[in-house]
């Protein structure tokens, strides 16, 4: 069996020790300032904010804490190392490709490039099977922060279509430090081993290491600390925030599970490799790409509706917040005030109780729930775009990838 407790006490141990790390907060002054810079674009663009950057920064440690916990539980469950990962060229290749575009410092781009070269000519000396593994583990790991995520990290914004419409959206974005705990296989004679090693089962690693052991040595593991950090981007138009999320976590999850399968059939058909390797990155560009095109070419979501107003999202720390109001409800009745129109609502504000009730549609389902209005008269609401908005962000259609670049460079 397995030693789950032993090895998740390791894990524990050595994930509260990094954040003492200076790396980790490093990673974290970058969060900072990505969610100030995006919250600075909020402000401009509908002249409030929906969140606190110190919740949000709360929110990425927490978040980040949790996926550590279960990425290091899975490498170490199927034997990853640090020994012939080759993050000495994958991290290179990844920085190459993010030139071409932000979206692929992904090591599901440069990790599987790296593998490749490895199945085609041997170079450089990397562990293939270990080297996909860790790329499924960590996407495993993006999949549920992505999942458990729901409305952190979802910044309404106004966006304008090919069609010169406007309409309400989300851009869906999450950073996580995430802090690693790896293994490293070291060698010792066999008569010399160190006293409180944890015992593994007969059946691990479940990816071998690959590496030879001269005769009277055995492998031993050690723990080593790592500091990484995880990204999600993406945008919802068509849906909603948390539909988005699981659609793409739901996808991404699959599409993990199947790389890990074929890293693991790879340690044990040498023919596997460079099928394993090539899906990689084909496989997650072909799934950004299907998302993508889907998600853009549905009716928009956030639009008028005929009667009401729409709310795109509440902001931190108002009255609708309080109230549970989520992005795509539709207030019909505030007080006794019908609401048809924006300025509907602004009038049945101007004399509204410090405690009323509020009708709203959820759904095709009409819901009623008390407002209570602290200081002012302000109900805290972002209404989806009426069309004759200033500020919007340009909808881009083309297709970004790494196939499109190539081809437009060797055109030239």
């Amino acid at each position: 069996m397995f030693p789950w407790q032993d090895i998740l006490a390791v894990i524990l141990s050595r994930t509260l020790a990094m954040y003492l790390d200076p790396t980790f907060w490093t990673i974290l002054a970058l969060v900072i300032f990505q969610y100030w810079q995006m919250q600075k674009s909020q402000k401009r663009m509908f002249g409030v904010h929906s969140y606190s950057i110190k919740q949000q920064v709360f929110m990425a440690a927490a978040y980040g804490m949790i996926g550590g916990i279960i990425g290091s539980l899975l490498l170490m469950m199927f034997g990853v190392t640090l020994n012939q990962l080759g993050l000495n060229y994958i991290w290179p290749v990844a920085i190459v490709l993010m030139m071409i575009n932000m979206r692929f410092l992904c090591f599901a781009y440069a990790g599987g490039l790296v593998a490749v070269s490895n199945v085609l000519f041997g170079w450089p000396v990397v562990n293939v099977p270990q080297v996909l593994a860790l790329v499924a583990i960590l996407h495993i790991t993006e999949s549920i922060l992505i999942a458990i995520s729901r409305r952190y990290g979802a910044i309404p914004l106004i966006l304008k279509r090919e069609t010169g419409q406007l309409v309400g959206a989300f851009n869906l974005q999450n950073f996580w430090p995430l802090p690693l705990v790896l293994l490293t296989a070291m060698a010792v004679p066999t008569n010399d081993l160190p006293s409180g090693i944890i015992k593994m089962p007969e059946w691990w690693p479940v990816i071998p290491s690959g590496l030879q052991l001269s005769e009277g040595q055995r492998w031993i593991y050690a723990t080593m600390p790592v500091v990484a950090a995880l990204g999600y981007a993406d945008i919802a138009v068509a849906s909603s925030p948390h539909k988005r999320r699981m659609q793409s976590a739901f996808h991404l999850g699959i599409y993990s599970v199947i790389l890990l399968v074929l890293a693991i059939l790879a340690a044990r058909f040498e023919w596997v490799k460079i099928f394993a390797a090539l899906a990689s990155p084909l496989g997650h560009e072909y799934l950004i790409q299907r998302d993508n095109q889907r998600e853009m070419a549905a009716p928009p979501r956030f639009v008028p509706p005929e009667i009401g107003v729409m709310v795109l999202d509440t902001i931190y720390e108002t009255p609708a917040r309080a109230a549970g109001l989520q992005p795509g409800d539709i207030i019909t009745r505030l007080n006794d005030t019908g609401i048809r129109r924006p300025q509907d609502l602004s009038t049945a504000l101007l004399n509204v109780p410090e405690e009323c009730w509020m009708e709203f549609e959820r759904d095709g389902q009409m819901l009623r729930q008390k407002v209570k209005f602290k200081s002012g008269k302000t109900l805290g609401v972002i209404l989806v775009p009426n069309g004759n908005e200033e500020s919007y962000a340009e909808m881009n259609t083309e297709r970004v990838g790494i196939f499109d670049w190539v081809k437009r460079k060797f055109k030239r």
